[in-house]
C-alpha cells in the first residue's frame, strides 16, 4: 500500500512459489520489472536462497533484501542483493533505494529447459511400504531379508505403529503388487503391510519446472537420487514423515515442504498418506519442531504421523 501511495505498480506475492510464478508470467508476456523486494522470512523457501535463484534465473532483475532480523551474518549472505534494508524502515527509506535501481525494461535471458529423456530411457515405478512385523517374530532377520532384496531400494525400521519402511522399485506397478502379495506378505512374521505408491503430482503449467529450476539454482539433486539422498540423511537423526493433504491444496503444499531444509526428500504418493517425507536433523526434538510450526499449520494439512527412523546394525 505504501509503494502504490508512492505511485509504484506492485504485485504482491504471498510466499517464494508464487514469486517464481508470477516472475516467470511476466517473463513469458515481455513485461518488464523495475525490481523485487524479497523478505528473508518466508512461509516455503527461504529468502536468501530465494534471492540467489533470481539472480540465477532473471540475472539482470535488481532485488532488494528487506528483514527484522538484520545481522553481520545475514548481511553478509545478501551481499549479491543490490540492496539490503533492516526494519523498521520507512516508505520514504524505500523508495530511496528504488529510485537508485536500474534495468528496469531490460528483459532476463531465456532459461534453457533441463534435456528430456530419450525414449530408450528405461522407466521405473517405486512404491512405500508400511511394514508391521508380529510382536513374537525376529525383526532384525526380516529386516536383514528386506534390506538386500533386489526389489528394495532401501528399507528402514521405525518407531511407532509400523515396523519397517521399504521403497520398492520395479518397471511397473503390477509388478510390485505383486512382489508385495507373493514374497512380503507370504513372509514369515509380517503382520500387515500398506503400499503406497510413489506418482508425479498434477500442478499448474509452470510449477513442476520452477520447482527444478530452484534445485538447479541452488545445486540440488533432491529426488534425483533417493538412495543417495537417504544416506545423507542418516549422517544425522532421521524420519520419516508422512502427511494426508486435501487435493485441493495440494499445490500450495507441496512447495512448502519440498523447500524445507531439513526434508532431503518430497514424494507425492496415493493409498492412506498422499505425502511421504524423509526428513533430517540434529535430533528428533528438532524435527518435531518443524514438523509442529511450519507444516501443521499449512492450511489443507489434516493429519500428520512422524515415523523416526532407528539403527538394527550398521552397514
Amino acid at each position: 500500500m505504501g509503494l502504490m501511495q508512492k505511485g509504484y505498480q506492485t504485485e504482491p506475492c504471498e510466499n517464494g512459489m508464487k514469486a517464481l510464478q508470477t516472475l516467470e508470467n511476466f517473463k513469458k508476456k515481455r513485461v518488464p520489472l523495475d525490481c523485487a523486494i524479497v523478505d528473508i522470512r518466508l512461509p516455503d523457501i527461504d529468502g536468501l536462497k530465494l534471492l540467489k535463484v533470481i539472480k540465477v534465473n532473471y540475472p539482470q532483475l535488481p532485488v532488494i533484501i528487506i528483514t527484522g532480523y538484520g545481522s553481520d551474518t545475514v548481511a553478509e549472505e545478501a551481499r549479491t542483493a543490490d540492496a539490503y534494508l533492516e526494519k523498521p524502515f520507512t516508505m520514504e527509506d524505500l523508495t530511496k533505494v528504488l529510485e537508485t535501481m536500474e534495468g528496469a525494461g531490460k528483459e532476463a535471458p531465456v532459461i534453457q529447459a533441463p534435456p528430456r529423456e530419450s525414449a530408450a530411457e528405461e522407466k521405473s515405478t517405486s512404491a512405500y511400504a508400511l511394514v508391521s512385523i508380529d510382536g513374537s517374530a525376529d525383526l532384525v532377520s526380516i529386516y536383514r531379508k528386506f534390506y538386500f532384496h533386489q526389489n528394495v531400494l532401501y528399507c528402514d525400521a521405525i518407531r511407532g505403529d509400523y515396523d519397517l519402511v521399504l521403497l520398492l522399485q520395479a518397471p511397473a506397478m503390477d509388478q510390485i503388487k505383486d512382489l508385495v502379495e507373493k514374497e512380503i506378505k507370504t513372509m514369515g512374521g509380517v503382520a500387515e503391510i500398506s503400499l503406497m505408491g510413489v506418482d508425479t503430482p498434477v500442478f499448474g503449467e509452470n510449477v513442476v519446472n520452477i520447482m527444478g529450476s530452484v534445485d538447479r539454482a541452488l545445486g540440488r539433486d533432491k529426488g534425483e537420487n533417493v538412495a543417495a539422498s537417504n544416506q545423507t540423511a542418516r549422517t544425522r537423526v532421521s524420519s520419516y514423515v508422512m502427511l494426508e493433504v486435501e487435493k485441493e491444496k495440494m499445490e500450495a503444499v507441496y512447495p512448502s515442504l519440498y523447500f524445507n531444509d531439513q526434508v532431503v526428500n518430497c514424494d507425492y504418493t496415493d493409498g492412506k498418506f498422499n505425502i511421504v517425507l524423509l526428513m533430517k536433523g540434529t535430533s528428533f526434538s528438532e524435527i518435531e519442531h518443524v514438523i509442529q510450526n511450519r507444516f501443521k499449520t499449512l492450511d489443507g494439512v489434516l493429519r500428520i504421523k512422524e515415523y523416526p527412523i532407528i539403527t538394527l546394525f550398521e552397514t
